[in-house]
């Protein structure tokens, strides 16, 4: 946990303009581990939720820029104090709006739907775990998500067929890369790291998995299936 003072000091760059420019920090320094939209995707995690493993204060979430973590990837910035508080308040910006949203919809019949069309088969098992869904992605990008899967692929489901030299043929999801090894999430193996020295052939695929729903109910089954997914514990 980040050395939090017993009271915790406030972010006192919060308005729109330092989040404006927090936002070119982070591009310039935190977007390539965490995305641009801080879904992560690199070798850093999603912090577009609002909660983080090692802060629970702007304090902490400050001492983690500007420190880093030791013995992980994750650096501290080369940014001064007020710098590095607008980066804070750019990545606290992620979450605003996907906290209590709300939809015209009904949550239970989105639910039957949810079963009806298999999706637990898939979201149980190699697919994103939607547990939590609604703090996460907003209303508007859930039913992109369902209509237009494709639109948008997160780096981190991306899968990848490696032809080894052996032979052999290596499939799964990208978790994590770097210069010597590619670390992958096979759906029969689980989590299998590959060097590349290893490997004679990478064929990257990013289209998602999933298929397009669209024009296959109506908008109100829409509007059920989404108050689904946000409820709190969609399953």
């Amino acid at each position: 946990m980040a050395q939090e003072s017993a009271a915790t000091i406030q972010n006192p760059f919060t308005t729109d303009a330092d989040v404006a420019a927090g936002e070119k920090y982070y591009l310039a320094q935190c977007a390539s581990c965490h995305g641009r939209d801080g879904r992560g995707g690199g070798a850093g995690p999603d912090i577009s939720t609002g909660n983080f493993k090692r802060a629970t204060s702007d304090e902490g979430l400050f001492q983690i820029i500007n420190k880093g973590i030791p013995g992980t990837v994750m650096p501290g910035a080369p940014y001064n104090a007020g710098q590095v508080w607008r980066i804070a308040a750019f990545v606290r910006s992620l979450s605003i709006g996907r906290k209590n949203q709300t939809v015209a919809g009904d949550a239970a019949a989105g639910a039957k739907l949810y079963s009806s069309l298999g999706c637990v088969k898939c979201h149980s098992t190699t697919a994103p775990d939607l547990k939590g869904i609604g703090a996460k992605r907003m209303v508007s990008e859930l039913r992109t998500s369902i209509l237009d899967p494709q639109a948008d692929v997160p780096s981190s489901y991306w899968r990848v067929g490696a032809r080894m030299r052996d032979g052999s043929i290596v499939q799964g999801f990208v978790m994590n890369e770097d210069t010597f090894t590619i670390q992958l999430l096979e759906p029969s193996r689980g989590l299998r790291s590959i060097s590349r020295g290893a490997v004679s052939h990478l064929e990257y695929d990013r289209r998602s998995p999933m298929p397009s729903f669209k024009n296959r109910f109506t908008g109100s089954q829409l509007d059920d299936l989404i108050a689904f997914l946000i409820s709190e514990n969609p399953r």
